[in-house]
């Protein structure tokens, strides 16, 4: 039975003299012991970017919100609710013309449901649009950006410019509101103030590609947007000299976070908005 000896000699194995003893590791961290800075993907810098990683692709989620956009759709909702009230309260007047009551409280109705309709439809489509299938990917090779419709690819070296553009898609509503005379200049000037978005945009020769199970209605804006030059809704790439990604839908501050950083590493001629 072993036991603790006079000279102080402690109970259990001793190591062979040929053995070393490895030294003790650290039981737990130093609370004094400075620990490494580690930068997420989307935490803004400015321009001391020389250590960050440019090979490992980088993928930003779209921060635009669905009811800061339907904001800018009110006059058009507006325009829609009395234009349908209007249509919807001469026609029930034509049908039962002696109680006037009856078609002007069928024109609000009518209107109400067709304006509420349009605004759920747009509603749903810009949330699943922004939350799930809007994403910009940054890769050594170029940048490409998907929204459910088409994907933009743009190769770094294709990047000509920043410049600021509208970045509203037209629509397609503007054959459906374009109506004769008067009333179709006030739908159609509704409809350009609804779509117009001014922003900063990265300007360059880009790859439109379709997305399966995108919509017709989409794919025909963009293919009016080239000039009839793309046939996107018939499955077909396009590549044009104007491609257009807006950096702003995916950071507030692009120019000193991660798009910004991959601009300079990849193209610092480029000179950057302040």
């Amino acid at each position: 039975m072993t036991s603790g000896a006079s000279g102080g000699r402690p109970f259990g194995r001793f190591p062979e003299p040929d053995r070393p003893v490895p030294p003790p590791g650290p039981t737990s961290p130093d609370p004094t012991r400075p620990r490494p800075q580690v930068r997420q993907p989307y935490q803004p810098f400015g321009r001391s970017d020389a250590g960050l990683d440019f090979t490992t692709p980088v993928e930003l989620r779209c921060i635009l919100q669905p009811t800061s956009e339907m904001r800018r759709m009110i006059p058009l909702l507006v325009f829609t609710f009395l234009f349908a009230a209007l249509v919807i309260a001469v026609i029930v007047g034509i049908i039962v013309p002696d109680v006037a009551a009856v078609s002007f409280v069928a024109g609000l109705v009518g209107g109400a449901v067709v304006a509420g309709s349009m605004y759920m439809r747009l509603k749903v489509r810009l949330t699943r649009t922004f939350g799930e299938l809007q994403r910009l990917r940054l890769m050594p090779h170029g940048m490409q950006r998907t929204d459910g419709t088409v994907a933009i690819d743009m190769p770094w070296a294709t990047v000509s410019r920043i410049e600021v553009r509208n970045s509203a898609l037209p629509s397609s509503r503007r054959a459906n509101l374009a109506l004769a005379g008067a009333a179709g200049g006030v739908a159609n000037g509704v409809l350009a103030a609804a779509q117009t978005k001014v922003a900063a945009g990265i300007v360059g020769r880009a790859t439109l590609t379709p997305l399966p199970g995108a919509s017709r209605a989409r794919l025909k804006a963009h293919d009016r947007v080239s000039g009839g030059r793309a046939h996107l809704r018939r499955g077909q790439s396009h590549t044009t000299e104007q491609g257009l990604i807006f950096p702003s839908e995916f950071e507030a501050g692009w120019v000193h976070g991660t798009v910004g950083a991959w601009l300079h590493h990849y193209r610092p001629d480029l000179q950057l908005p302040n």
